[in-house]
């Protein structure tokens, strides 16, 4: 079975700086995730700003906002047989999002807002024999309200908690729910851990669900290639699992503002960066090609572990191990040759060992700086993320062209000097 999970808040903007959210820390919609993945299914995990650490084994997919999570859901749903909607969207948002930071005495005393997207009514047209299980967090007529969602969003079963009492809940590890079902039945679960939860919410979907697998659409490369294709067989799985690189998406606007660019967008501005710009590397009879191949694969691990802002410290931990794991499985998709290939290419750019090496990771940072420096420094803000760190870890740009690590200090500075980023 694939089980696809939603988890933590949602973030909806006013300006670079502030938001409105909730207290979700996104451990029950996590919890559902590793309890899916241990009883041997598929796993899809959408999850908003957490602090967690992204579980192993597990498709991860970071979006911030209630939009960014429905397009995230609404292109996962076609290849699920589940839906757990663990998280918590907020359900308004700014009407206006302002590119710079509003001012105290300017905000004046009203916030002009609109009801986010409710994800649940929007994709449930689509819903099919698939399960679809809500979460009710209230903190009054918590059973009323559960039903009325469970009816209105057409769910097979939501599961209720009270929010106010202080071992259930936002934050902590433990839980206190109520099942109620399509066919109005409610079963009360005692005080238990948020994974002993997931694992009765779990058990009762695979009870639930007349779907063993939905099938991708397209159709099967080997029930079409000639005899003797099992070669083209493994490249064709390959080439169609990369396509979920473009769900992946980056903590890097467009330089219009108007959404977050997702890796394989990054990726094909590399290698057009790699063609125009190779006369600026620090080794002239650089290999270009191997550059430009560099650049093409080095985010495709991606789709396994998780893309994690660079700075986020906490976030970061145990990313090395996430990713190789990642790797082994992606590569290992393709004939040996082709796997050893693209391996060594991923590694070669890990390890910044080679001219050509640190020219694409080169590439990899100025690019990002352009964003960030075109749109004001939305992101930076957001993050609150200072000049010194900028520094730090775009420095070894010279390693592979000097001139553009003088271009990329340029910016930083100016950047600075314009207040898109903090000294």
């Amino acid at each position: 079975m694939r089980v696809l999970v939603t988890a933590g808040p949602t973030r909806e903007f006013m300006d670079p700086v502030r938001f409105i959210s909730n207290r979700s820390s996104g451990k029950m919609g996590y919890a559902v995730a590793v309890a899916a993945r241990d009883r041997g299914h598929e796993v899809v995990l959408v999850s908003g700003p957490v602090a967690l650490t992204p579980p192993a084994g597990i498709r991860l997919i970071k979006v911030v906002s209630a939009a960014e999570m429905l397009d995230a859901v609404s292109v996962q749903l076609e290849s699920c047989d589940a839906l757990v909607m663990a998280a918590a969207v907020a359900d308004w948002r700014p009407v206006e999002m302002s590119v710079q930071k509003v001012k105290k005495l300017a905000a004046g005393s009203e916030l002009r807002l609109e009801p986010t997207p409710d994800i649940l009514l929007t994709i449930n047209p689509r819903k099919g024999k698939r399960v679809f299980v809500g979460f009710a967090a209230e903190t009054t007529g918590m059973e009323t309200e559960a039903r009325r969602k469970l009816s209105a969003k057409g769910l097979d079963m939501i599961v209720a908690n009270d929010v106010s009492q202080p071992d259930a809940g936002f934050d902590v590890d433990t839980n206190r729910v109520v099942f109620i079902t399509a066919d109005a039945s409610a079963f009360t679960l005692p005080l238990m851990s948020k994974r002993e939860v997931a694992d009765r919410i779990v058990k009762w979907v695979e009870n639930a669900c007349p779907l063993s697998s939905v099938p991708a659409p397209g159709v099967s490369v080997q029930d079409t290639a000639p005899e003797g294709g099992a070669r083209l067989a493994q490249q064709w799985n390959f080439i169609r699992e990369i396509d979920k690189l473009k769900l992946v998406l980056r903590r890097t606007l467009l330089l219009d503002g108007s959404r977050y660019e997702n890796d394989a967008e990054h990726s094909w501005h590399l290698a057009v960066m790699a063609v125009l710009l190779r006369e600026h590397a620090n080794e002239p009879s650089l290999d270009i090609v191997r550059v430009i191949k560099m650049v093409l694969v080095h985010d495709i691990v991606e789709i396994d572990a998780g893309d994690t802002y660079c700075y986020d410290e906490k976030g970061n931990l145990g990313k090395v191990q996430r990713e190789k794991v990642a790797a082994d499985r992606l590569f290992g998709l393709l004939p040996g040759d082709q796997q050893q290939e693209l391996m060594s290419l991923w590694e070669e750019f890990e390890d910044r060992s080679t001219p050509e090496a640190k020219f694409a990771a080169a590439l990899d940072r100025v690019q990002p700086l352009m964003h960030n420096h075109g749109t004001g420094g939305v992101v930076w803000k957001a993050h609150g993320v200072r000049c010194g760190k900028v520094m730090e870890r775009n420095r070894h740009v010279e390693e592979g062209s000097r001139i553009l690590w003088e271009f990329a200090e340029t910016m930083i500075r100016d950047a600075v000097k314009r207040g898109y980023l903090d000294e």
